[in-house]
């Protein structure tokens, strides 16, 4: 009787753990930033569902699409990443300069994913290939 009643409580102590820092949340609960980016690039009713959660002591959110694309948002709802899978970001998205460097080096290739970082964009291509470039969107590398 011991023994379940702290398994019990483990469970409970552990989805509780969870609950604090993964949380479901609508629409309407995005920052203004990242609805008004959701409007502009998809269409509101197009999202999967949404996961707020507490990364340090900020929130992030994580937007799920139907067709599996996942944008991640700051706590301010500036966007933080975009994942298209298989499918291309949505032009307007990645800067003009990484766009044309990928088109004019890569041809046959489309962007799947764009990442914001503190001192680097990247994008991954269609071949699986990682592409590095400062803020400013010159190219800097081939990331393995």
């Amino acid at each position: 009787m011991k023994k379940i009643l702290f398994i019990l409580v483990s469970i409970t102590l552990s989805l509780t753990a969870c609950a604090d820092n993964d949380q479901l949340v609508g629409y309407a609960e995005l920052p203004v930033v990242a609805q008004t980016f959701i409007r502009k690039y998809f269409n509101p009713s197009d999202i999967s569902y949404i996961e707020r959660e507490r990364e340090g002591m900020h929130l992030e959110y994580n937007v799920f699409l139907k067709d599996a694309t996942e944008i991640d948002f700051d706590h301010q709802g500036n966007l933080q990443s975009i994942d298209c899978r298989r499918n291309a970001v949505p032009e307007g998205i990645v800067p003009e300069l990484i766009t044309s460097f990928v088109s004019l080096h890569h041809p046959d290739q489309i962007i799947v994913e764009y990442a914001i970082g503190y001192r680097f964009l990247t994008v991954e291509i269609s071949n699986g290939l990682d592409l590095v470039f400062d803020l400013e969107g010159h190219f800097v590398r081939v990331d393995d």
